[in-house]
Parts: structure tokens; C-alpha cells; sequence
């Protein structure tokens, strides 16, 4: 029973401190760089996004996949999944293109969404969720802001 009650605080101990190693200050971080439009399937069209994927550790981070969303406005727009990407090396940095896809249905409610408020700003979000192969659950990043259409000729 004593070594049994052991083995449990060791496995508890391996725990945090694997959850250590995910704190905060040390979760990768996700940048939108560029929106690419694909070929379009009915409804569905498709793009090619870039992401630069940064690792703020002193670890080789081995990503074995990652979903995303990108929101414009609070809708939903784009979204997709990638797996097999290349690890990423101690406090480096990568550009990654993967593969999304938007239902034209959502994007007739962000035009909606747009017209119903005038202002030249067009809030966005990006969530990736990151799995790495040793973590058995995935990583959250979370990048929000806005982009000002005016300051691009955009009336």
C-alpha cells in the first residue's frame, strides 16, 4: 500500500511539472502574416494561410498539429487543421503555410456585420490550438486586434 501511495505522488509530481513547462510565459505564439484566396467548391472557398510560429523556450517544440479559427468582426470566417509540421528549435521562429477553408455563408453575415456598424476598424481574432507530440493536451494562443481599413484606402 506505502509503495503504491509513492508511485501516485511521483506520477502527480511528473504532472506539474510538465504543466510547469506550459506557464504562461512559455506558450508558443501565433501571428497572422498573410490571407492567400484558393479555388472555390460551390459554397466553400478555400485559402492559403501564413503563420509565424514562434517558440519562446529553451526546447525544441515538435508540433504534431494544429486547428485555427480566424473571426472577423466576432463571426467565425476561417478555419482549418494542418498536421506533420516541422519542429520548431529552441527560441526560433517559422512561417508556416496551411491549408483553410471559409463557408461563403459566414462571409455574407460578416458583410452584414459591416454594414450595420460604419467604422473604418475591423476587429479580428486568431485562435490556434497546438498539439505537441509529448503534451497530450493542445495549446490555446489567442491573437486579437483590429486592422484600420482607412489607413488603406478602404472607404
Amino acid at each position: 500500500m506505502r509503495q503504491l501511495r509513492l508511485v501516485g505522488w511521483l506520477v502527480m509530481l511528473c504532472m506539474l511539472s510538465g504543466c510547469a513547462l506550459l506557464s504562461t510565459s512559455q506558450k508558443p505564439e501565433v501571428h497572422l502574416v498573410n490571407v492567400q484566396p484558393g479555388s472555390h467548391d460551390g459554397l466553400q472557398q478555400n485559402f492559403l494561410i501564413t503563420l509565424q510560429v514562434t517558440n519562446p523556450t529553451a526546447h525544441e517544440l515538435n508540433i504534431s498539429g494544429m486547428s485555427y479559427n480566424l473571426k472577423l468582426q466576432g463571426q467565425k470566417l476561417i478555419s482549418g487543421v494542418s498536421g506533420g509540421l516541422r519542429p520548431l528549435p529552441a527560441y526560433g521562429q517559422s512561417m508556416v503555410k496551411v491549408p483553410a477553408s471559409a463557408n461563403l455563408i459566414s462571409g455574407l453575415k460578416i458583410i452584414g456585420a459591416f454594414m450595420e456598424d460604419s467604422t473604418q476598424a475591423v476587429e479580428f481574432e486568431l485562435e490556434a490550438r497546438i498539439n505537441l507530440g509529448w503534451w497530450r493536451f493542445p495549446v490555446t494562443v489567442v491573437e486579437s486586434g483590429s486592422i484600420d481599413l482607412g489607413k488603406y484606402g478602404v472607404k
